[in-house]
């Protein structure tokens, strides 16, 4: 019995790391980024207006909502906005403060110390996958 030639085994090996090198060139994982919120100013006083302003929505967006809070709360919806409807509709904790735009930002108008805290955006893509994103406002 003949032992295999170390060219017999570098040709399996080699063919190996080909075929690997070969399934990963083409393994593309998606690369959409989550959306990010800025506040906009990032320190605000009272009676200031500011904008929880959102980054990398994506492109295939359905609708959006905001909750108060570091968590998506029903009770605590602020408002949500749908594509096909173009329709904003308020939720239990909207209040004349708030105006939401449909590029998913939020608007607080005349803000006071109580304002200060976690708000979270739900964004419902339209194959239903969804994403969150959580911001901080701060009012001095």
């Amino acid at each position: 019995m003949e032992t295999p030639s170390a060219t017999t085994h570098r040709g399996h090996i080699l063919h190996g790391f080909l075929l690997a090198v070969s399934f990963l060139t083409f393994w593309n994982l998606p690369t959409s980024a989550k959306p990010i919120i800025e506040s906009v100013p990032t320190n605000a006083i009272t009676g200031m207006e500011v904008l929880l302003f959102v980054y990398n929505l994506p492109e295939d967006l359905a609708g959006c909502a905001w909750y108060k809070g570091d968590k998506v709360d029903p009770k605590l919806e602020i408002a949500s906005f749908g594509i096909n409807t173009s329709k904003i509709t308020p939720g239990p904790a909207y209040t004349s403060q708030h105006k939401l735009y449909p590029d998913g930002s939020l608007l607080f108008r005349n803000v006071i110390p109580e304002n200060t805290g976690y708000y979270t955006l739900l964004v419902t893509r339209k194959n239903s996958l969804v994403d969150t994103a959580i911001g901080e406002l701060h009012i001095y």
